[in-house]
């Protein structure tokens, strides 16, 4: 109770702090708003952090922590004036929300779904490799497929929750076969598998789909013959 309150009052001065700056803007005040904004982040990511780290029960906070914290340092690296500051701001951002999904799932296993979101934020994180040349943009693709690749073995791999997620490996396995396509820059066989991938998952789910009411139907005469079974034992006991 006592760490939400202090919470709460540090919300109200943050919220009193943007507004002051905000009010400063309107009128027309010179003020290094860059610098302001990105500590108020900052500051606002912090309060998010202590949240999750004194709170079991607000595991979500590091999600917007992650969030401000990369806006904070995305604001703070353009107002420092850094070469390609538009670029890695953006990775910072994505990267910092990756961390905050990361966090989740680390502080309970049980939410594996995070690693998901993790992963994707982390790969789109990753700066562009070669420019915008026709090889760099080939090889930043096969990277981002490679990332989600991964992130789908994690999710197969790691523990968390009930039951495994053996069904991680076919994303895992069909995200590594487009790497390898597109950093091959197998046009031709990029167009085949535009078809193949779909026909693939509507196999699988028919398949699925008749393992499933295939054991329902087997096992509803199996359950109707144990009931006959005890109702004739019932019955005889009654006699």
């Amino acid at each position: 109770m006592r760490t939400r309150r202090t919470v709460v009052a540090l919300f109200g001065a943050l919220l009193l702090a943007a507004g002051a700056l905000l009010l400063l803007q309107a009128v027309g005040a010179a003020v290094a708003t860059g610098l302001f904004w990105g500590v108020l982040f900052l500051a606002a990511a912090a309060v998010f952090w202590l949240l999750f780290a004194t709170d079991c029960e607000s595991w979500w906070a590091a999600i917007p922590g992650g969030a401000l914290l990369g806006l904070g340092l995305s604001a703070l690296a353009d107002e420092a004036g850094l070469p390609g500051a538009g670029t890695w701001g953006g990775s910072l951002f994505l990267g910092s929300l990756g961390i905050g999904f990361a966090a989740v799932y680390l502080r309970d296993h049980g939410r594996w779904w995070a690693i998901i979101p993790a992963g994707v934020m982390l790969t789109l994180a990753l700066p562009a490799v070669g420019g915008a040349s026709e090889a760099g943009a080939r090889a930043s693709g096969a990277l981002f497929f490679v990332g989600l690749a991964v992130t789908f073995v994690l999710v197969a791999v790691l523990p968390g929750g009930p039951g495994r997620r053996r069904w991680a490996w076919i994303p895992a396995a069909a995200l590594a076969v487009l790497a390898v396509l597109v950093a091959r820059e197998a046009t031709a066989l990029m167009s085949v598998f535009t078809y193949l991938w779909p026909l693939a998952l509507i196999a699988g789910g028919g398949f699925l789909l008749w393992r499933a009411l295939g054991r329902r139907r087997t096992a509803e005469p199996v359950a109707s013959s144990g009931d006959r079974a005890t109702a004739a034992g019932e019955e005889s006991g009654s006699r």
